[in-house]
C-alpha cells in the first residue's frame, strides 16, 4: 500500500536528490505546466516504463528503493502509484493534490 506525501515534501526531497517525481499525467493535461526535474511517463505506459523488457530496456528509474513521488490525475494517482510499487518499487508515494499543490510550490512547475 502506497501513502500520500505533500507536495512540499515531494518537492524538497527531489531537490535535495532524494527521491524522482514522476509526471504522470495524461498527455493533454500536461499542457498545464511542467515539473522541472520530472521523469514524464504517460499513465498508459507505467508498467512498461517501470519494468525490464525482454529487448533488454531498463526501467526508467533502475533503483527499486528509490523514492519515488506520483504526480497524476487526482484519482489516478494512488492507482498509478500502486502499479509502480507492484513491480518491486518499496518506496512509492502520490502527491497529496496532484499538479496543482506542485505548482503552487514556488519555483516546482512553469
Amino acid at each position: 500500500m502506497v501513502n500520500a506525501i505533500s507536495a512540499k515534501e515531494a518537492v524538497e526531497h527531489s531537490q535535495h536528490g532524494d527521491a524522482v517525481i514522476v509526471d504522470a499525467r495524461p498527455q493533454v493535461m500536461r499542457h498545464q505546466g511542467s515539473v522541472p526535474g520530472a521523469v514524464v511517463v504517460d499513465p498508459s505506459d507505467v508498467r512498461t516504463a517501470f519494468n525490464n523488457t525482454a529487448s533488454g530496456r531498463f526501467p526508467v528509474i533502475a533503483d527499486h528503493d528509490r523514492e519515488i513521488a506520483v504526480v497524476s490525475v487526482r484519482s489516478q494517482a494512488p492507482v498509478i502509484a500502486e502499479q509502480i510499487a507492484d513491480l518491486g518499487y518499496t518506496n512509492v508515494h502520490y502527491v497529496d493534490g496532484g499538479y496543482g499543490a506542485l505548482s503552487s510550490c514556488s519555483g516546482t512547475a512553469n
